[in-house]
């Protein structure tokens, strides 16, 4: 008697069966898939350092799933062949030494994946975060030329002067003093890569909460800083912002402290 086997539910598993003896049917396996993360300073260097330098996060950017995280490590990079835009007309940035974040993630399917950059995370005054997603395939590394190139904006701003909440006289001048760099910590200077003369430098002074006219201060070229005097008036709480403004690449960045005056 002939048995009709795709009525009986059995041709499905006959088949499967086959194909699996076979190795036609067999599962999908997870393949390495190598991702290099590099975050560039806008107009600057690599960021690096090996503490406290770029963080990255990989995420599947369906399900929030975190893939992996780090941070970047190595040094800034060849300072001349980022200005030059490579060597010999390549296009890569990153010599071998540069900063860098290596993940492996084991695929079984293509997976968009976002990658989150914040940094730097040794000045937390100034760092910045990007967001960038795109489709990562199995066994498809990600790592040829710069890798996945992240750009953070911004400007980094350390106050030097005057210490936060410190106590001055009324009728006084209280030095302030800031120093300036690009987000990789690539200093500014007045005949260097990255010129001083393209960055202005003010400070946002409010006495007991009100506003004082803005006061610009000036680069020494032998401290390689910016100052000002910030001339006190009655008592109070004397609050400061100081921002500069890098308009050739669009970079600003802020810092603020407070002291007190009797």
């Amino acid at each position: 008697m002939a048995i009709n086997l795709a009525a009986t539910g059995r041709l499905p598993r006959a088949v499967c069966a086959l194909a699996l003896a076979l190795g036609v049917c067999a599962p999908a396996w997870a393949e390495r898939t190598d991702i290099d993360v590099r975050v560039l300073a806008r107009g600057a260097k690599f960021i690096g350092g090996y503490t406290a330098s770029a963080s990255v996060t990989l995420t599947d950017a369906d399900t929030g799933e975190v893939l992996a995280r780090g941070l970047t490590q190595g040094t800034t990079g060849d300072t001349e062949r980022i200005l030059k835009g490579g060597v010999n007309g390549d296009g890569r940035l990153a010599s071998g030494d540069s900063a860098v974040f290596k993940a492996s993630l084991d695929l079984k399917s293509a997976r968009r994946v976002t990658a989150t950059v914040t940094g730097p995370l040794s000045q937390p005054q100034a760092a910045t975060t990007v967001v960038s997603t795109q489709w990562v395939l199995p066994g498809r590394h990600v790592t040829a030329g710069d890798g996945w190139l992240l750009e953070l904006p911004g400007l980094i701003v350390d106050l030097l002067q005057p210490a936060a909440y410190q106590w001055s006289d009324k009728n006084s001048s209280v030095p302030l003093q800031a120093a300036v760099t690009m987000m990789c910590g690539c200093g500014l200077s007045e005949n260097g890569p990255w010129k001083v003369g393209d960055t202005e430098v003010e400070a946002s002074v409010s006495i007991n909460g009100k506003p004082q006219p803005v006061q610009k201060l000036a680069f020494d070229a032998a401290s390689g800083k910016f100052a000002t005097q910030i001339k006190t008036q009655g008592p109070g709480i004397y609050e400061v912002e100081v921002r500069a403004w890098a308009g050739p690449t669009n970079n600003a960045g802020v810092a603020r402290t407070a002291f007190f005056v009797h």
